[in-house]
């Protein structure tokens, strides 16, 4: 049985969330480090990624597939155009409406940025035996069911 103070008690370094996020935020800054080199940041690449693979071609699918919200896809289209690494193009039927392709230059870019992805990725994961990796995937993806959130279909 528990007293009283120990119902009451939870330490921040006993939540999974603390150290999930903690572990993100580590291999974001290092992924941004390694970005550096190409001018990119972590969520510039992450548009720049679902924009090569056809995922997403508007502001709105692009804020869905990379999990931020519409007003952040906004800026990071601005910098992205001022980089020349994507462009917009208003459909002709709906001028509200806009479409966003990957430039050539962007799309020439996308093979170094996916490059030091895997890098990246690889880096993390070495530590990992391939049966512990499939299963780290596995959680991670269940977890992410119960949120609501089914990478099933896009993560392979």
């Amino acid at each position: 049985m528990r007293s009283n103070n120990e119902s009451t008690e939870f330490l921040l370094h006993n939540s999974y969330t603390f150290w999930i996020s903690r572990l993100a935020a580590l291999m974001q800054e290092e992924f941004n480090r390694r970005l550096e080199s190409e001018d990119v940041t972590w969520p510039q690449w992450m548009v720049l990624n679902v924009l090569a693979q056809q995922i997403a071609t508007t502001p709105a699918t692009i804020a869905d597939n990379i999990g931020v919200d519409r007003s952040a896809v906004t800026r990071l289209l601005d910098r992205l155009e001022k980089k020349s690494l994507i462009v917009r193009e208003h459909d002709k039927l709906d001028r509200r409406s806009v479409n966003i392709h990957l430039t050539d230059h962007g799309r020439q870019l996308m093979g170094r940025l996916n490059e030091l992805a895997r890098e990246h990725q690889e880096h993390f994961l070495a530590s990992l035996h391939a049966t512990e990796h499939r299963s780290f995937k596995g959680n991670i993806q269940k977890l992410l069911r119960l949120a609501g959130v089914d990478s099933i279909r896009l993560w392979k």
